[in-house]
């Protein structure tokens, strides 16, 4: 009876050992297939995470911007959104992606979400900080608040006439007057800008000028003799022509969209009229002809409306605009040049019509370059003398080319300088001008 008891124990024991080859594959079948669900669910959040991650930035570049989308913005991916702020709202200086933590290795937690850490990362698109830099160069910053930007500006030009004043004879011979004469025109301009950001869409802003003015008349012929030249220098300073504005931005109705400003500005006539100075002959050279000021305003009530257009085509920015002024009639008491006649009269400068194409790159995440080819085209000079019909000047009209180079280097979030070089294409152009701009964001 013992030994059958053994026995039946041991046959007992055998059978409970007999199926443990088939009882651990079953085992690692279920190690597969759990490790193959895993493998699935961080294949699934690698993706989700290079979603979010190219979400957050086109996020940046949007809060880079300096303006803000539509309320209708549709976004492409409204579950990555989910843990962002909204376009409405300015974003943080770091945005943050999210990193898929190291999944538990027990069973339990292989279909459940992974636990995610936030990480910071990167620097500034630099595609944004050349939108910023265009931005600049339009004064269109819409920073809420102050913001004040000193400026300093030369500009030079020189022109060359040639001057028959007689008659021919037989066809071949002139009889007359031969004058050659060079006149060199040096601007320097500094002035403040203050623009006031009263919305993300909306800016108000105002110049203030001062202008200094020399003009150097040289004239080939002194003393009868061709060797000799006659000179003379002649300069102004004062206030120039305030102008005051705004700037508003339309809504984007989507990310792909370009950004469109609109502005509408005023410039009032506090400069030195350019109407009634006289022009005097020298009289120990009667050659030389010159004045003895010059102007540094228009002389008008002027009024300009414009619209840009900005557009992002990655890496590079493109931006296009076009500018419409126009100038009210102003009297005066005296519009004559001539030395010893005094003739009122009202007079009305040209209106103009301007535009602008260009493109903008940034360097680094500090430094971006621009170039844009502007042109102006303004209509003749009007003048009407007391009891006279209205009449054009003749030679009044113009059309101005420049080629623009500009530089921008961003020292802090706030502050920033800024350099053009303006190249002459066109006679009625200066040979160049040079700006210097110091933007600054009053914190």
């Amino acid at each position: 009876m013992f030994k059958s008891s053994r026995y039946l124990a041991v046959a007992l024991s055998a059978a409970m050992v007999l199926p443990a080859p088939a009882l651990a594959d079953h085992t690692l079948a279920q190690q597969v297939h759990a490790l193959q669900l895993q493998m699935q669910h961080l294949a699934k959040e690698n993706a989700r995470e290079r979603q979010r991650i190219k979400a957050l930035e086109r996020s940046r570049q949007q809060s880079e911007l300096p303006q803000v989308s539509s309320p209708n913005v549709v976004t492409a991916e409204p579950a990555v959104y989910q843990s962002t702020p909204s376009y409405l709202d300015p974003l943080p200086s770091q945005n943050h992606y999210v990193e898929a933590s190291a999944p538990s290795t027990s069973a339990a937690h292989l279909i459940a979400p992974p636990p995610i850490a936030q990480q910071t990362y990167g620097k500034a698109a630099p595609t944004a900080n050349a939108v910023k830099a265009v931005y600049q160069q339009e004064n269109a910053l819409f920073s809420k608040g102050l913001t004040l930007t000193p400026a300093a500006t030369y500009t030079y030009g020189d022109n060359r006439f040639f001057t028959l004043n007689g008659f021919m004879a037989l066809g071949a011979i002139f009889l007359g007057n031969i004058n050659v004469s060079r006149q060199q025109n040096s601007l320097y301009e500094p002035n403040l800008n203050i623009a006031y950001g009263a919305s993300n869409r909306l800016q108000f802003d105002a110049t203030i000028p001062f202008v200094y003015r020399s003009s150097m008349y040289s004239s080939q012929g002194a003393q009868t003799s061709s060797a000799q030249i006659s000179e003379r220098n002649t300069h102004s300073g004062s206030i120039g022509d305030v102008n005051f504005g705004l700037y508003y931005q339309l809504a984007q109705h989507s990310l792909g969209s370009p950004a469109t400003i609109l502005s509408a500005h005023i410039t009032a006539p506090t400069g030195i009229t350019p109407y009634g100075i006289k022009v005097y002959q020298d009289t120990a050279n009667n050659n030389l002809s010159y004045v003895e000021s010059l102007p540094t305003g228009q002389g008008a009530w002027g009024l300009q409306l414009g619209a840009t257009m900005i557009k992002t085509l990655d890496p590079a920015v493109v931006f296009g605009g076009v500018n419409l002024a126009y100038n009210l009639p102003q009297h005066y008491n005296d519009i004559s040049p001539y030395v010893g006649i005094t003739q009122p009269g009202t007079i009305q400068p040209g209106g103009s019509l301007s535009f602008t194409i260009g493109t903008a790159f940034s360097l680094n995440d500090r430094m971006s370059t621009s170039f844009s080819f502007q042109d102006s085209m303004v209509q003749p000079l009007r003048e009407r003398p007391d009891g006279l019909p209205w009449t054009n000047v003749v030679g009044s009209a113009l059309n101005a080319a420049v080629f623009n180079i500009g530089a921008t280097y961003a020292v802090s979030k706030n502050l920033s300088y800024q350099t053009v070089l303006a190249i002459g294409l066109t006679q009625d152009a200066p040979n160049f001008q040079l700006t210097f701009r110091v933007p600054h964001v009053v914190p």
